[in-house]
């Protein structure tokens, strides 16, 4: 990048000599580099004192602050930008969506997408990317309102007849997900039946397939059912399932995810979210092959493709973790 000169300024009584807004910002640059994002948005905060900063130094900065958990200030710089209509568009816009996404500002996700989706300046390509993430942020904002619900949750009363597997099938996903949770604290053997024909189907959802074998392995049922997912399939005894399973691997992925992103956390949580979706989904199957690290880096790499980032090749692992995207998107009532 070609330095901007930036001669002799007075602000506010303080005489910045030639070349020193220069240093600061040059200065910045190389830390961003270096993965030193604190002294980088220190170097850049007081540049920003003297000078308007252009645009391209101003992605690097709103990347520094929120690699420093200053997303609110980096999300203000980001909706100045879009406001402008600045012409760094796409690098402008991967980067707000990652504040959003670190923010769990799950709806504001939705309306930018929503927007972005019907945006001429976008490929069909990068559109496919938006859908996806689109995907990705409903899942991930339904698990957080399920966690809240179960923590409100005492002493639930469940309507047996619901888990009739013609009339399971016709429920909304989220109402799937709220019965199936309830019996975790309530009496439904009479629907055993039922729930094993749940957890079998192919009609529904692959998470909510596991939340019913989940609830077969609560109560203590030890009929064989046969699971059949993303090229896998097997008799599972609920209270026994095969171990290790993509859902005992959750917290030592995360932990490599979190090695691997140690310098760049921004990612981390949508990341980890995504490894834990696609694990319930998984179960009771695995990342068959592949090591924590290596799972870890492919979801990486993925959520970087979802941002619109350069990746390699797509090998054996990132297929699966699509399949299990694919085959995890959100579900509207006629396809449940």
């Amino acid at each position: 990048m070609k330095d901007k000169k930036y001669g002799l300024i007075n602000n506010e009584n303080v005489i910045v000599f030639p070349g020193m807004v220069n240093k600061l910002i040059n200065d910045g640059l190389a830390f961003a580099e270096e993965n030193n994002y604190l002294e980088a948005a220190g170097c850049f905060d007081e540049a920003k004192k003297y000078v308007e900063l252009d645009d391209t130094i101003l992605s690097v900065y709103i990347l520094t602050l929120l690699e420093t958990k200053r997303q609110l200030e980096a999300k203000e710089i980001c909706e100045n930008l879009l406001q402008k209509k600045s012409p760094m568009l796409e690098q402008i816009v991967e980067l707000y969506l990652t504040i959003l996404l670190d923010l769990k500002d799950y709806n504001e996700v939705d309306t930018l997408l929503n927007k972005l989706l019907v945006d001429k300046r976008f490929s069909k390509e990068r559109k496919k990317n938006f859908l996806q993430l689109k995907e990705l942020s409903g899942k991930l904002a339904r698990e957080k309102e399920n966690q809240l619900h179960m923590g409100n949750s005492i002493s639930p009363n469940v309507e047996v007849e619901k888990f009739k597997i013609d009339v399971f099938t016709k429920l909304r996903l989220e109402e799937q997900e709220q019965l199936l949770q309830k019996s975790f604290l309530a009496d439904v053997t009479e629907a055993l039946p039922d729930i094993i024909k749940i957890a079998e189907s192919k009609k529904v959802y692959p998470a909510v397939r596991t939340l019913a074998l989940l609830v077969l392995g609560a109560i203590g049922e030890t009929t064989e059912v046969i699971i059949e997912k993303f090229g896998f399939k097997e008799k599972i005894n609920p209270v026994t399932p095969p171990a290790p399973n993509a859902v005992d691997r959750i917290e030592n992925i995360n932990l490599c995810v979190h090695k691997l992103l140690e310098k760049t956390p921004s990612k981390f949580e949508m990341t980890v979210g995504l490894v834990h979706s696609h694990a319930y989904a998984l179960f009771p199957f695995d990342w068959v092959g592949y090591s924590d690290e290596e799972v870890a880096e492919g979801y990486i790499n993925f959520v970087d493709t979802l941002l619109g980032m350069e990746n390699g090749q797509p090998n054996d692992l990132y297929e699966l973790i699509k399949l299990v995207d694919d085959s995890t998107a959100i579900i509207d009532n006629d396809k449940c």
